[in-house]
């Protein structure tokens, strides 16, 4: 889920993120609609019916605290 949220610092759309994440179209479907609901993730609707996604100031925030936490996962 944090790699969707790092890809989608500027908006993104579903291949890319798909690929970069190395995701299956379901797995990606679960995580997309679970960060969208909590926030995280904005899901817009282009002109042309191409959904696209863009990490929310809540998702940025989450990003935060996950690299922290990383960091001193690493550090152990």
């Amino acid at each position: 889920m944090a790699c969707i949220l790092q890809n989608s610092t500027k908006t993104s759309r579903k291949t890319r993120l798909i690929y970069r994440c190395n995701l299956t179209l379901s797995l990606f479907n679960d995580y997309r609609n679970y960060l969208s609901e909590a926030g995280l993730l904005e899901v817009s609707t282009r002109e042309d019916g191409a959904e696209t996604y863009k990490t929310t100031s809540r998702g940025r925030a989450f990003l935060e605290d996950y690299e922290k936490i990383r960091q001193i996962l690493e550090e152990t």
